[in-house]
């Protein structure tokens, strides 16, 4: 046994010499040398040529790895080489685990639900939408009734009965005349109208707006008296609600920028507090207050809520 183990050392050497005569040095940068290994160390090596020169020394960065391979089989070059061989890496297959696929024996029964328009209406989501959807019928049938002066009642309860359809219909209808609703209240105030009373060409030149200004007329002319008729008249809170349509109403001739002769020496007397106004002419009135000009050509704004009292009488009357 032990001559065949130095046989195949001796062979082992004979291989590695044959390999290190002849053989080929290949650079990194393509270039070839061709001879045999003639020296090596940490700077490099040196290779003896073919042609029996020495080429120069060349870095051990320069070779390639199929060289680094070869000379780090080479006793000489062993130790220098055999650190810059890259490890060659073995790729290991690992066969693929067959997944088994077992086939499914029981499933849950779903629901056999009902597609559709009217299957998405009668989910929980489609009867929100269609109650939403009612409700602003309602209201849309509410406003036209109040924009047509026309039964809310009606209306909506058609539009219950007839989405859509039933509001629109009176929609379509021309809208009612609001037939205009006197209290008795006010008839009894229009009717002891305290403007001053005017011949009958002064009466006749402009007629009055409304049934106060014609009862006032009428008033006046069956009176057939001077201006100073039935002066003073006193209005006191409590027995008259001031506003207004109280003195448009009772004093329309105060609204005017040029007054009658019949009512040129009429004034106003309005008690406000413990403060007092004597107008002669009403000069603006909105629904909260009323402005007075007095004989001086002062302007006063009173509040209805501030008036006591009212008296209509002569301009030199105390």
């Amino acid at each position: 046994m032990l001559w065949l183990r130095r046989i195949s050392s001796w062979v082992a050497g004979c291989l590695v010499l044959v390999s290190a005569l002849g053989a080929e040095f290949k650079l990194i940068t393509g270039d070839v040398y061709r001879g045999e290994l003639s020296a090596a160390d940490d700077d490099g090596i040196v290779v003896r040529l073919e042609t029996g020169e020495f080429s120069p020394r060349i870095d051990w960065a320069k070779l390639s790895d199929e060289t680094l391979r070869l000379l780090a089989e080479n006793p000489r070059a062993k130790r220098f080489a055999e650190p810059l061989v890259e490890p060659t890496v073995e790729i290991v297959q690992t066969p693929v685990k067959e997944i088994p696929i077992r086939a499914v024996t029981t499933r849950v029964t779903l629901p056999d639900t009902k597609k559709g328009l009217l299957a998405s209406l009668t989910s929980p989501n489609g009867i929100i939408l269609l109650l939403a959807l009612f409700f602003a019928n309602l209201y849309a049938a509410y406003e036209v009734a109040r924009f047509k002066w026309r039964p809310v009642g009606v209306v909506c309860g058609l539009s219950a009965v007839l989405p859509v359809l039933g509001w629109l219909i009176f929609l379509a209808l021309p809208r009612r005349v609001q037939e205009e609703v006197e209290s008795a209240t006010e008839a009894a105030v229009a009717g002891t109208s305290v403007s001053a009373p005017t011949t009958a060409p002064a009466a006749a030149e402009a007629p009055r707006s409304g049934a106060a200004a014609a009862l006032g007329l009428s008033k006046n002319a069956a009176a057939g008296g001077g201006a100073a008729d039935g002066l003073p008249k006193v209005f006191k809170r409590g027995e008259t609600t001031f506003n207004r349509r109280f003195f448009e109403t009772q004093f329309p001739s105060f609204f005017r920028v040029v007054t009658t002769e019949a009512d040129r020496d009429l004034v106003l007397d309005i008690a406000a507090g413990k403060s007092s106004v004597v107008a002669s002419r009403i000069s603006r009135i909105t629904a909260n207050e009323a402005h007075f000009k007095t004989a001086t050509g002062q302007e006063v704004a009173v509040n209805f809520p501030e008036m006591v009292q009212v008296t209509l009488r002569h301009k030199d009357a105390a």
